[in-house]
């Protein structure tokens, strides 16, 4: 069977922005905020203007160097650790078709959850959204895409069966 990529631990959130694009985003903000105080705010006695525009500047440039160096300098090693917890020895693959898929939704603390059950191949997996909080596209439970009868391929921690990739049949 051939098997397509549905969600991975490579698309959590904290994988998806990297440091160098924080610094860009400053930057740009803070040339734009420079920008707008040079052309818009008045010069009066108390120097308010002169010190927007020296902190603005300041952190403007510093965030460009951040970029400079964070991209330029620095290796990202993030497709390689991932890599390397999905082939190491904690980890196994099954294969299978998805059976008593359940689906709750219990009120907890913080409003409502959905927690999703099924079984691969005699291994039960279970998950919840209530720690992703609907970050990424896996945690978007209830959304149809899994069911009984879906055949998969489920690379997982085996101490726990804490789901690191989920590939769905062509």
């Amino acid at each position: 069977m051939e098997y397509k990529k549905y969600w991975s631990i490579e698309d959590l959130g904290t994988n998806s922005l990297k440091s160098y694009e924080v610094c860009l985003y400053t930057a740009i903000i803070f040339v734009l905020l420079f920008v707008l105080i040079k052309k818009f705010k008045k010069s009066n006695q108390d120097y308010e203007k002169t010190i927007l525009l020296w902190v603005t500047g300041i952190i403007g440039i510093g965030s460009m160097f951040g970029f400079i160096y964070l991209k330029i300098f620095t290796i990202d090693s993030t497709h390689e650790r991932m890599q390397k917890i999905l082939n190491s020895k904690n980890v196994a693959i099954v294969e299978g078709n998805i059976s008593k898929f359940e689906s709750v939704r219990p009120l907890s603390k913080k409003g409502i959850v959905t927690q999703e059950k099924f079984i691969v191949d005699s291994i039960e997996f279970s998950y919840s959204d209530e720690l992703l909080g609907r970050f990424n596209r896996f945690s978007k439970t209830n959304n149809g895409v899994f069911r009984n009868g879906l055949p998969v391929r489920i690379t997982y921690g085996k101490e726990k069966h804490e789901i690191l990739m989920v590939e769905i049949n062509k």
